[in-house]
């Protein structure tokens, strides 16, 4: 397997677009502050409209409201601008842990990198001086991204002693993928590929933006989005007495104004728009004067995503081997027309499977006979059991492993999606999804990251102490049925883990302060 003869190979994560950082620096390398992610103060951002607000109440013109709100937005994402030709900002930078290992990172780097993926589990197997987090600028080149990943995977073998890697591309990391295994076709540098609710061919959601195909009928949908719950209800709370229709105009606003300041001109949001609209979002783009050179790095990702299954399979040919675990049964963010698209709310399940096939939310496939199946197997059954999703059209029918009514950023925090991920990358006789019957193509979805990151560490702690017998009865019940829910992993619902989470959170709640005894 390796030089190393430790039996696993080093595990490399491209993480998505929330999680790897970004920060601007000086000319003399000194950093000046974190860019991305964006942490916009809603409170801060009212106020400085408020001015702008009263005069839309005074006389009903709101164009400099809008004006004004543009400005702000442009100051806040300015460090993530990106030119016209493509290039972001040249002092802007990942912050990359100085290519080391979780090993050798700080406990502050960590517990980030941890939060982000939640791959101690696998850590403890591999060891964590062979799990690696490549970061990178979410908003940058994805061939710029390609070489520097490549560069890092050669760093990693030379630290571990090790022929080859596996890699988990995540979100936005797909795309980064795509482009990696487009650029270094020659390469032979990885063993196997586990992909995590991977944007391959996009998502409809970055269509419906660079078309303005918006639905704004509901725009606090989107405030929440962008602003967290808290601030979006102070910002309903602020426009009660703007003029009716106002907070539309502000979230088509809000958009537009990052659309043209970060997206519009920037290479890895093309690389996520669905090869289907990519021609006519280029038509509407990248066809007037001085577009060349980005139309030519946008065109070069799109040939490669247009024929992503035949660079995949030319690397399941050399013996790379691919999985996916996804998500599916749950409509697309709502402030797009293309709502009801079948997805895990952010990623097109038929992009998170590698092209699997799924009816529109609240529709069902019934048996169509029109689809072209790569697994023409009539004892294998790849249709989910509500009739919604089909895997059988996937590039690797047998390797991808689906939720139900998964939500994106939360596939992390379901145990059962990580301990798939963690058979993956640590178990060479885990082959596809008849490898283990307790791990079925088709699973359900639910949350176990408040169980399994605050509640049951805190619990074990107060169990330490001299505490009153009833609470300490209650929590020994309440810590063993939050554990048990860890060997179930056949999941029908996530209102088991939900109810357990409540429970061990009140016996929490009452042991921490019961001292008395």
């Amino acid at each position: 397997m390796s030089e190393c003869n430790c039996g696993y190979y080093p595990t490399v994560v491209i993480p998505g677009i929330g999680q790897s950082k970004t920060a601007l620096y000086s000319a003399d390398g000194k950093m000046l502050k974190t860019a991305w992610p964006v942490d916009i103060d809603g409170k801060k951002l009212l106020k400085a409209l408020s001015f702008q607000a009263f005069k839309t109440v005074m006389t009903g013109d709101d164009s400099k409201l809008l004006e004004k709100l543009k400005e702000l937005v442009a100051q806040e994402v300015s460090a993530l601008k990106v030119n016209s030709e493509g290039v972001p900002n040249p002092f802007l930078k990942p912050v990359d842990y100085d290519r080391k290992p979780l090993s050798l990172c700080s406990e502050d780097d960590k517990r980030y990198i941890y939060k982000m993926v939640p791959m101690k589990d696998v850590a403890e197997i591999i060891g964590e001086d062979r799990l690696f987090f490549f970061a990178y600028n979410s908003f940058g080149q994805p061939y710029e991204t390609a070489k520097a990943l490549d560069s890092y995977i050669q760093n990693v073998k030379r630290l571990t002693g090790s022929d080859k890697v596996n890699l988990v591309p995540v979100s936005l990391g797909g795309s980064v993928a795509t482009a990696y295994f487009d650029a270094y076709k020659e390469r032979d540098d990885i063993h196997r590929v586990c992909y995590f609710v991977p944007a391959v061919n996009g998502s409809s959601i970055v269509s419906d933006v660079f078309l303005n195909n918006l639905d704004l009928s509901e725009p606090l949908s989107l405030f929440e989005i962008l602003l967290g719950k808290k601030d979006a209800k102070m910002l309903e709370k602020f426009s009660e007495h703007l003029p009716k229709g106002e907070l539309e105009r502000v979230a088509s606003t809000l958009i537009e104004a990052v659309f043209e300041n970060i997206i519009v001109n920037c290479p890895a949001m093309w690389a996520i728009l669905p090869r289907e609209k990519y021609k006519e979002a280029a038509e509407k783009y990248l066809c007037g004067y001085g577009k060349g050179t980005l139309k030519a790095k946008t065109e070069r990702y799109f040939r490669a995503q247009k024929r992503y299954e035949e660079i995949l399979l030319e690397q399941e040919k050399k013996g790379v081997e691919f999985f996916s675990i996804c998500g599916y049964g749950r409509e697309l963010l709502p402030f797009v027309k293309s709502k009801r698209v079948n997805s895990d709310s952010v990623v097109d399940f038929s992009s998170a499977s590698l092209g699997g096939t799924a009816a529109p939310c609240g529709e069902k496939l019934n048996g169509r006979a029109d689809l072209k199946r790569n697994c023409n197997d009539l004892s294998h059954n790849h249709v989910s059991p509500d009739g919604t999703a089909d895997v059988s059209t996937s590039l690797f029918p047998e390797r991808v492993f689906c939720f139900k009514n998964q939500q994106h950023d939360d596939t992390a925090y379901n145990d059962v999606a990580m301990a798939v991920a963690k058979r993956i990358l640590t178990d060479e006789s885990f082959k596809d999804v008849y490898s283990d019957a307790r791990f079925p193509q088709f699973n359900g979805s639910r949350n176990t990251g408040k169980i399994a990151y605050r509640l049951l560490p805190e619990a074990y702690e107060l169990l330490k102490l001299d505490l009153h017998e009833s609470v300490r009865k209650e929590l020994e019940e309440a810590v063993k049925e939050a554990q048990d829910i860890f060997g179930d992993t056949i999941v029908e619902n996530g209102e088991k883990a939900d109810n357990a989470a409540l429970r061990l959170e009140s016996a929490v709640r009452e042991a921490t302060p019961d001292l008395r005894k």
